[in-house]
Protein backbone atom coordinates (compact mmCIF):
# COMPACT_ATOMS: atom_id res chain seq x y z
CA UNK A 1 0.00 0.00 0.00
CA UNK A 2 1.19 3.56 -0.87
CA UNK A 3 1.40 5.95 1.75
CA UNK A 4 -1.02 9.10 0.49
CA UNK A 5 1.21 12.32 -0.26
CA UNK A 6 2.76 14.28 2.60
CA UNK A 7 3.26 11.19 5.10
CA UNK A 8 5.72 11.72 7.32
CA UNK A 9 9.13 9.42 6.38
CA UNK A 10 9.21 5.72 8.87
CA UNK A 11 12.17 4.79 7.97
CA UNK A 12 13.96 4.05 11.17
CA UNK A 13 17.33 4.44 12.57
CA UNK A 14 18.04 0.72 11.99
CA UNK A 15 16.73 0.27 8.71
CA UNK A 16 18.63 3.37 7.85
CA UNK A 17 21.88 2.18 9.00
CA UNK A 18 21.44 -1.58 7.39
CA UNK A 19 21.05 0.31 4.16
CA UNK A 20 23.63 3.08 4.65
CA UNK A 21 26.58 -0.13 5.38
CA UNK A 22 24.62 -2.32 2.59
CA UNK A 23 25.73 0.88 -0.28
CA UNK A 24 28.83 1.25 1.59
CA UNK A 25 30.58 -2.47 1.67
CA UNK A 26 29.30 -3.20 -2.01
CA UNK A 27 30.71 0.13 -3.25
CA UNK A 28 33.93 -0.48 -1.48
CA UNK A 29 33.82 -4.47 -2.74
CA UNK A 30 33.16 -3.62 -6.52
CA UNK A 31 36.00 -0.52 -5.91
CA UNK A 32 38.25 -2.88 -5.14
CA UNK A 33 37.75 -5.17 -7.74
CA UNK A 34 38.94 -2.39 -10.29
CA UNK A 35 38.01 -0.50 -13.40
CA UNK A 36 36.40 -3.40 -14.94
CA UNK A 37 33.34 -3.17 -12.44
CA UNK A 38 30.60 -0.68 -12.49
CA UNK A 39 27.38 0.15 -10.42
CA UNK A 40 24.11 1.79 -11.74
CA UNK A 41 21.81 2.62 -8.83
CA UNK A 42 18.99 2.36 -11.35
CA UNK A 43 17.94 0.47 -14.47
CA UNK A 44 14.72 1.68 -16.51
CA UNK A 45 12.09 -1.26 -16.96
CA UNK A 46 12.86 -1.50 -20.76
CA UNK A 47 16.42 -2.20 -19.76
CA UNK A 48 15.26 -5.08 -17.50
CA UNK A 49 12.97 -6.27 -20.50
CA UNK A 50 16.08 -6.72 -22.53
CA UNK A 51 15.23 -4.01 -24.86
CA UNK A 52 11.40 -4.69 -25.09
CA UNK A 53 9.36 -0.84 -24.59
CA UNK A 54 6.85 -1.68 -21.72
CA UNK A 55 3.26 -0.82 -22.38
CA UNK A 56 2.27 0.09 -19.13
CA UNK A 57 5.58 0.98 -17.42
CA UNK A 58 5.94 4.44 -19.04
CA UNK A 59 6.08 7.60 -17.57
CA UNK A 60 3.85 10.44 -17.81
CA UNK A 61 6.42 11.78 -20.95
CA UNK A 62 6.28 8.21 -22.59
CA UNK A 63 9.72 6.88 -21.13
CA UNK A 64 10.04 3.83 -19.42
CA UNK A 65 9.81 4.01 -15.63
CA UNK A 66 12.99 2.98 -13.85
CA UNK A 67 13.89 0.54 -10.71
CA UNK A 68 16.30 2.13 -8.00
CA UNK A 69 18.50 -0.77 -6.02
CA UNK A 70 20.52 -0.32 -2.71
CA UNK A 71 23.30 -1.48 -3.64
CA UNK A 72 23.32 -0.88 -7.18
CA UNK A 73 22.92 -2.95 -10.54
CA UNK A 74 26.46 -4.51 -10.80
CA UNK A 75 28.30 -4.65 -14.45
CA UNK A 76 31.44 -6.49 -15.25
CA UNK A 77 32.98 -4.64 -18.51
CA UNK A 78 30.01 -3.07 -19.48
CA UNK A 79 28.24 -6.50 -18.90
CA UNK A 80 25.47 -7.16 -16.30
CA UNK A 81 26.15 -9.55 -13.77
CA UNK A 82 23.78 -8.75 -10.93
CA UNK A 83 22.09 -6.96 -8.18
CA UNK A 84 22.37 -6.49 -4.99
CA UNK A 85 19.42 -5.57 -2.37
CA UNK A 86 18.90 -4.68 1.18
CA UNK A 87 15.78 -5.59 2.80
CA UNK A 88 15.07 -4.24 6.72
CA UNK A 89 12.46 -5.75 8.20
CA UNK A 90 11.36 -4.93 11.86
CA UNK A 91 8.43 -7.63 11.85
CA UNK A 92 7.69 -10.91 9.87
CA UNK A 93 4.79 -9.68 7.97
CA UNK A 94 5.94 -7.86 4.80
CA UNK A 95 5.65 -8.83 1.54
CA UNK A 96 8.98 -7.94 0.53
CA UNK A 97 8.16 -6.84 -3.02
CA UNK A 98 11.11 -4.94 -4.28
CA UNK A 99 12.89 -8.79 -3.64
CA UNK A 100 10.46 -10.51 -6.21
CA UNK A 101 10.12 -8.38 -9.07
CA UNK A 102 13.46 -8.99 -10.26
CA UNK A 103 12.43 -12.16 -11.03
CA UNK A 104 10.22 -10.84 -13.73
CA UNK A 105 13.30 -9.81 -16.09
CA UNK A 106 16.41 -11.06 -17.42
CA UNK A 107 17.77 -11.23 -13.91
CA UNK A 108 18.21 -14.72 -12.74
CA UNK A 109 17.99 -15.66 -9.37
CA UNK A 110 21.69 -16.65 -8.96
CA UNK A 111 22.18 -13.04 -9.72
CA UNK A 112 20.92 -11.62 -7.24
CA UNK A 113 22.97 -10.76 -3.65
CA UNK A 114 20.16 -9.93 -1.12
CA UNK A 115 21.09 -8.98 2.48
CA UNK A 116 18.37 -9.49 4.93
CA UNK A 117 18.53 -7.71 8.19
CA UNK A 118 16.62 -6.29 10.96
CA UNK A 119 13.83 -8.82 13.78
CA UNK A 120 12.05 -9.45 10.93
CA UNK A 121 14.49 -11.77 9.47
CA UNK A 122 14.94 -13.90 12.48
CA UNK A 123 14.12 -17.38 12.59
CA UNK A 124 11.03 -17.56 14.00
CA UNK A 125 8.72 -20.18 12.95
CA UNK A 126 4.60 -19.37 13.53
CA UNK A 127 4.01 -17.56 10.33
CA UNK A 128 4.50 -14.14 8.40
CA UNK A 129 5.86 -13.58 5.19
CA UNK A 130 9.95 -12.95 5.41
CA UNK A 131 10.26 -16.60 6.58
CA UNK A 132 8.37 -18.00 3.03
CA UNK A 133 10.70 -15.26 0.97
CA UNK A 134 13.93 -16.50 2.05
CA UNK A 135 13.21 -20.18 1.71
CA UNK A 136 12.01 -19.20 -1.68
CA UNK A 137 14.77 -17.09 -2.45
CA UNK A 138 17.49 -19.96 -1.41
CA UNK A 139 15.46 -21.99 -3.12
CA UNK A 140 15.74 -20.22 -6.44
CA UNK A 141 19.35 -19.87 -6.05
CA UNK A 142 19.39 -16.36 -4.60
CA UNK A 143 22.27 -15.61 -2.53
CA UNK A 144 20.83 -14.34 0.70
CA UNK A 145 22.63 -13.12 4.02
CA UNK A 146 20.36 -12.60 7.27
CA UNK A 147 21.18 -10.16 9.73
CA UNK A 148 25.29 -10.25 8.68
CA UNK A 149 26.19 -6.99 10.19
CA UNK A 150 30.00 -7.54 10.44
CA UNK A 151 31.40 -5.18 7.99
CA UNK A 152 34.81 -8.28 6.76
CA UNK A 153 31.60 -11.32 6.58
CA UNK A 154 29.50 -9.11 4.58
CA UNK A 155 32.48 -8.16 2.33
CA UNK A 156 34.15 -11.42 1.86
CA UNK A 157 29.99 -13.55 1.36
CA UNK A 158 29.01 -10.24 -1.31
CA UNK A 159 32.79 -10.76 -2.77
CA UNK A 160 32.44 -14.31 -2.70
CA UNK A 161 28.94 -14.37 -4.73
CA UNK A 162 30.34 -11.40 -6.98
CA UNK A 163 33.60 -13.08 -8.61
CA UNK A 164 31.38 -16.43 -8.89
CA UNK A 165 29.16 -14.72 -11.25
CA UNK A 166 31.82 -13.90 -13.76
CA UNK A 167 33.86 -17.26 -13.54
Amino acid sequence: MTAPVGTDSFTTKESKLSEENHILWISQVINELGEDWSIEYSMTIEDLMEGRKPFYGLNAKGQSQSYVSDGGFIFYKGRFVGVAENKFQSATQNACERVGRYLFSFIKPEQMFVSCAGDGFKLVHGGGSTGPLIDLMRYSGVTVTENVNEEKEFKRIFKEWIINLVK
